[in-house]
C-alpha cells in the first residue's frame, strides 16, 4: 500500500522521471497504471530466481524490464 502513495505521490509533484520497481507483486498494478498516466516511466526489475517471474498483467505496465542476477 505505501509504495503504491508513494508512486501516486511523486507522479502528482512530477518529483521523478522514473520509477524502478523489484516487485513481483500485483497489488502494484493500479500505481503503475496511475504513474503511467501521470507521465512516469516505469521499469520492472525481474530477479532471476527460480520461482520468481513477473506476471504478464504487472508486465503490461512497465515501459521496461531488465532481469537481475541476485547473489
Amino acid at each position: 500500500m505505501r509504495i503504491g502513495l508513494d508512486i501516486a505521490a511523486y507522479a502528482d509533484n512530477h518529483t521523478i522521471d522514473r520509477i524502478v520497481l523489484v516487485s513481483a507483486d500485483t497489488d502494484c498494478v493500479p500505481a503503475l497504471k496511475y504513474g503511467r498516466r501521470a507521465g512516469l516511466q516505469t521499469v520492472l526489475i525481474e530477479p532471476q530466481q527460480p520461482g520468481i517471474e513477473l506476471t504478464p498483467e504487472l508486465l503490461s505496465h512497465g515501459d521496461f524490464e531488465r532481469s537481475v542476477t541476485l547473489p
